[in-house]
């Protein structure tokens, strides 16, 4: 076993907890719209008001709670679960046209398929991984997800 295992699986706890945190700091959104606004259209619309973007905020951040019971144990199995969220996290991004949380929605969707990334070349490169870079990562998805939070809050 490398050394990046037992790191890449502390990381992955420290960024379930961060998400869980943040998620559970997002006021709730409303049980009857979860998961409409990701099927209803392809693109966001234009006159999006800030409620109704943080309506898809809210819900994926609600989405993201459940990362806290990922197995943190099977590296492997832990990157895909937080691919998932990170696609979760993009796809909210683009439905997002609202100008005072849009800023915010692609930073937080930027900084999370960075870490993603970052994980991903450290399992599968472990050799050549830049240990020293996961707490910039992990710093910069706190800051856009805080960020993110506050703007909705």
């Amino acid at each position: 076993m490398t050394a990046s295992r037992p790191l890449a699986a502390a990381s992955f706890a420290l960024l379930a907890l961060l998400l869980t945190g943040c998620a559970a700091g997002a006021p709730a959104a409303d049980a009857g719209s979860k998961g409409d606004a990701k099927t209803d259209a392809a693109a966001p619309a234009a006159d999006q008001s800030k409620e109704e973007a943080c309506e898809l905020v809210k819900t994926t951040l609600t989405e993201l709670e459940g990362l806290s019971s990922v197995d943190t144990s099977d590296p492997a199995a832990a990157l895909e679960a937080f691919k998932g969220a990170e696609q979760t996290v993009s796809e909210t991004a683009a439905q997002i046209s609202n100008t005072e949380v849009k800023a915010a929605a692609d930073s937080a969707a930027t900084a999370m398929t960075e870490y993603v990334t970052y994980v991903d070349g450290m399992l599968a490169d472990p050799a050549n991984a830049d240990v020293s870079a996961m707490g910039d990562h992990l710093t910069a998805l706190t800051e856009g997800i805080t960020e993110l939070t506050t703007v909705c809050a």
